[in-house]
């Protein structure tokens, strides 16, 4: 297989053919969907798939470890050369994952962009206990980002997708500061592709989600993708606020969007460590990513245990949490200050 492809804007996905073909494949292709966005496009994949070689199908139930196997061992027991997946994140982690650890090329299709890890080398799958889990696997080797396609998506998703970019602040705060304490290396081309992600979303001269936006986003998304390849783990992009977006997974009954939490933890860790947060909350206003804790079903209780316990989601992640002043009732004063200001 050659190198890999790259391709973002609107109409993208009526090159599936042409990508295929650019990467040299053909034989048994495992078109993998989610029914519903099967029904939107299912039309104008199936006979690109069908023009390169035989096309073999699988609708995707559930995002479990366990099912991404089993999709990983129908793939090497039918002997499938390549897999095609289109959908939102729960689909493309099957998928991705099961193109990993088949060791099958993979054409990535997003639908949404409501999160980093569409083209990250990371795919969060449930546990047996309907846990998320973040397992590393490789990047798609070919992605096509149909931006026309994007913005039908839900406006949340595309909010969530603001969030988890913005979410880069804190992370490449945090990775500087695990590295002042030498509890981390730092990769600089890593570093430098979070950042210039960021720069370039909280830069754009657009106001407000429109076709022009939405190019902007896709690329910001991808970059934070690229860096965490370049680091061969989330770090870029992943530091005390994403901590507490895991405690949320695991402790709040509201279940929200990963890209509100992440962006809720990265004003609340901000604010934690006496930094100030104002250009955060001004961007997320300024494109009604609401992430009011309160708005977000968080509770205060919920609040202070998260945040008094996000380090012990993950063991290697040093932050900046695991050095600062947890005492309840600072964090329950922060709580009041996050529900008036956000």
């Amino acid at each position: 297989m050659k190198n890999n492809i790259l391709k973002i804007g609107p109409g993208k996905i009526t090159e599936i053919e042409q990508t295929l073909m650019e990467s040299g494949i053909s034989g048994k292709i495992l078109y993998v969907f989610d029914p519903h966005v099967d029904r939107l496009y299912g039309s104008v994949v199936r006979p690109q798939i069908e023009a390169i070689g035989r096309i073999k199908e699988q609708s995707v139930d559930y995002n479990t470890i366990a099912y991404a196997m089993e999709v990983a061992e129908r793939i090497i027991a039918t002997d499938i050369d390549c897999i095609v997946g289109i959908g939102g994140g729960k689909t493309l982690d099957v998928a991705k994952y099961a193109a990993f650890v088949s060791k099958r090329p993979f054409l990535s299709i997003p639908t949404t962009m409501a999160h980093d890890g569409l083209v990250s080398p990371i795919a969060v799958l449930k546990r047996q206990d309907h846990k998320p889990k973040s397992l590393g696997c490789a990047m798609p080797s070919m992605i096509i980002l149909d931006t026309r396609i994007i913005a039908t998506c839900p406006p949340q998703l595309i909010k969530a997708g603001i969030g988890d970019t913005i979410s880069n602040y804190m992370a490449l705060k945090d990775w500087e500061f695990a590295v002042s304490r030498k509890k981390d290396e730092m990769n600089g081309y890593a570093y430098m592709i979070s950042r210039t992600a960021l720069d370039a979303l909280m830069k754009t001269q657009f106001d407000r989600i429109c076709p022009e936006f939405i190019d902007v986003l896709a690329n910001c998304l991808v970059l934070s993708g690229i860096a965490m390849d370049y680091a061969g783990s989330s770090r870029p992009v992943s530091g005390s606020e994403h901590l507490f977006s895991h405690a949320l997974d695991y402790f709040c009954e509201k279940q929200n969007l990963h890209g509100f939490n992440v962006a809720l933890g990265t004003v609340a860790v901000l604010k934690l460590i006496d930094e100030d947060p104002a250009a955060v909350i001004g961007y997320l206003k300024k494109f009604e990513v609401d992430v009011n804790p309160r708005s977000m079903g968080i509770t205060e209780d919920t609040f202070v245990y998260c945040m008094q316990h996000a380090t012990e989601m993950r063991n290697n992640r040093y932050t900046c949490l695991h050095e600062t002043d947890l005492d309840g009732q600072r964090l329950r004063r922060i709580y009041h200050e996050l529900e008036e200001e956000l």
